[in-house]
């Protein structure tokens, strides 16, 4: 319930403050929680299949893209912004590493049939 009520606090007045709406605080909280626990599981079973990396390391980018995007309207940096500023410069190390892993499996595997 406290995260609930600190992040409706921070995205009062955004464009994100509209999920609270339709959904109520702890529903538009949970939402946010179970996008942000896929990002996690993507990431972590990117490490054994860069597909699945590859869908996990886009929504690190789009996650932290969308609240960076709330930067400018709360006017003040905080632990909120600064956790995904963060993963947003991390996102596309994460991307260029799997595509990278991905493209090397794909040619290995025209290369073991030819």
């Amino acid at each position: 319930m406290f995260e609930a009520q600190t992040l409706q606090h921070l995205t009062q007045g955004t464009w994100l403050g509209l999920l609270y709406s339709p959904f109520g605080a702890q529903d538009a909280t949970y939402t946010g929680a179970v996008i942000e626990n896929i990002t996690l599981i993507t990431l972590i079973l990117g490490y054994v299949n860069a597909q699945i990396g590859i869908i996990g390391d886009s929504l690190v980018l789009l996650t932290g893209l969308v609240t960076l995007n709330l930067l400018p309207q709360l006017g003040r940096l905080n632990s909120f912004i600064v956790k995904d500023a963060l993963l947003l410069g991390s996102g596309p190390v994460l991307l260029k590493s799997d595509l990278r892993h991905h493209k090397a499996a794909t040619l290995s595997c025209f290369a073991s049939t030819s």
